[in-house]
């Protein structure tokens, strides 16, 4: 019995070691454009400079960077020219190729360890541009942070699998992370998505705000679109908003023009309401609540929730439908 025990240890040893190098052969497969090293072991801080270059900027329109491990993070400086600097392992191994006036960065890790006992190495890729680079970046790495400061002037797709973004200003661009939060200054037209992260947005001209488990907090917008399943949204300022929170409360400070939300299992409620277009509020198993109003109409639909409308005028030409399914619907 105890020699059989011995042997079912073994097969299982074996099966284990068999498994990884078949892992091994089909990363190397797969990298095969960088030498791929295996080492038995891994200790210790591993982290070194392992690239450092500058560019003329009149050579390039757009800087694309695509690593599977690192932070990106973009500084600004009182420089002329752009520098990229990479730390890593020491075998990590960094491309850079210019096509069309488009940097390529990518980093291949050229060593894989098969046991790793108080190992690190912090991975990192900072890119220094000057202070009025009007360049567009191409960010996208699949388990790092991305952060950057102001890019008013720069047109920027920032997409992180499984790590946190924050930009500062931004002007124009599309922002993306699997399983992070976003953090974004003011700006002009933007898109933030997130799976599994909150959204925190500053003043925008027109937002388009996406998280499928988090919260949605946005200052002042002129034209938004914001949708959350898990998660609440709260807004300062909106001129036109459409809002829908699967099962979240939406709060709102001040809608100016026009309103469309709806919340399946939350509340919904809204400090200052001055609409100049029709609009439409849904909240199916929350209450509805409204401080104060210009002068409307507002219809109300409720099949088991009691509705209180203050000064509801009905010749109005505006039109406010509030209906709910079980909650109660009060307007000040």
């Amino acid at each position: 019995m105890k020699n059989k025990g011995v042997k079912i240890a073994l097969i299982i040893i074996l099966s284990l070691i068999i498994i990884a190098l078949i892992n091994f052969m089909i990363f190397a497969i797969i990298n095969k454009d960088f030498k791929v090293r295996f080492s038995l072991i891994g200790f210790g801080n591993n982290t070194e400079k392992i690239f450092e270059k500058e560019y003329d900027l009149e050579q390039l329109d757009t800087i694309n960077v695509n690593v599977s491990s690192a932070n990106v993070k973009i500084e600004k400086a009182d420089v002329e020219k752009l520098k990229v600097t990479a730390y890593g392992d020491k075998d990590d191994i960094i491309k850079d190729t210019i096509t069309d006036k488009e940097l390529f960065i990518s980093k291949g890790n050229s060593k894989i360890f098969i046991f790793t006992m108080f190992y690190w190495c912090d991975e990192e890729i900072i890119i220094q541009i000057p202070n009025d680079c009007d360049k567009n970046f191409e960010i996208q790495t699949s388990s790092g942070d991305i952060t950057a400061p102001n890019l008013e002037n720069n047109i920027i797709n920032f997409m992180s699998s499984s790590g946190k973004i924050e930009c500062g200003n931004i002007n124009v661009g599309n922002i993306k992370t699997s399983s992070g939060d976003v953090v974004i200054g003011n700006g002009n037209e933007v898109t933030l998505q997130t799976s599994a992260g909150n959204i925190k947005a500053g003043n925008f001209t027109k937002l388009s705000a996406e998280a499928v488990s988090g919260d949605v907090e946005v200052e002042n917008i002129q034209d938004c679109t914001i949708k959350t399943s898990s998660g609440k949204i709260v807004a300062g300022t909106a001129n036109k908003i459409q809002a829908e929170a699967t099962s979240g409360d939406i709060r709102i400070n001040k809608i100016e023009e026009y309103c469309n939300l709806s919340s399946n299992s939350g509340n919904i409620d809204i400090e200052t309401l001055n609409i100049i277009e029709n609009s439409f509020i849904n909240a199916k198993s929350g209450n509805v609540k409204i401080k104060s109003k210009n002068d409307i109409y507002v219809e109300t639909d409720t099949k088991s929730g009691d509705a209180d409308i203050k000064n509801n005028n009905r010749k109005a030409e505006l039109v406010l439908k509030i209906t709910t399914t079980s909650g109660n619907i009060k307007v000040e």
